[in-house]
């Protein structure tokens, strides 16, 4: 049969006890901890997203201006390139005009100095004739 034991007594007393001493002091206090960690979490991880999205916007921000510039580089690369293919074929057509000029002067010059020589030839052949005749004979030709 059941005996009746003090022990069982103080169990019964003593748990009562330490269970509201370990829910005031232990398991409420660890609950909020445990609920302030999860609030938290869920903060952090709220804020993660919002940091990725913003990061997101951001990096199609800057997307968008380095395509924005990279096409004004492009219209004014472009647009430095036509002023400089214009300087160079100004340039080029001065040179062109300046060495036809030059080529019509010395082509000039040349027609002149053979028109000369041509008007100079026979009196100078005539002179050089007589005196080669002068060297070959020995003696001073008359004119």
């Amino acid at each position: 049969m059941l005996r009746f034991n003090v022990t069982l007594l103080y169990v019964w007393v003593a748990f009562p006890i330490a269970y509201a001493i370990l829910k005031r002091y232990l398991f409420t206090p660890l609950a909020a901890i445990l609920d302030q960690r999860e609030q938290d979490e869920t903060t952090a991880a709220r804020v993660h997203a919002e940091s990725l999205e913003e990061l997101q916007k951001t990096i199609a921000a800057a997307e968008r201006e380095l395509a924005r510039a990279r096409m004004e580089a492009l219209k004014q690369r472009e647009k430095l390139r036509g002023e400089g293919r214009s300087q160079w074929e100004r340039k080029l057509a001065e040179a062109q005009t300046a060495a036809r000029a030059a080529i019509e002067r010395a082509s000039r010059e040349v027609d002149d100095q053979a028109k000369r020589t041509a008007q100079d030839l026979p009196s100078r052949a005539r002179t050089l004739a007589g005196e080669l005749a002068s060297k070959i004979l020995g003696r001073k030709l008359a004119a």
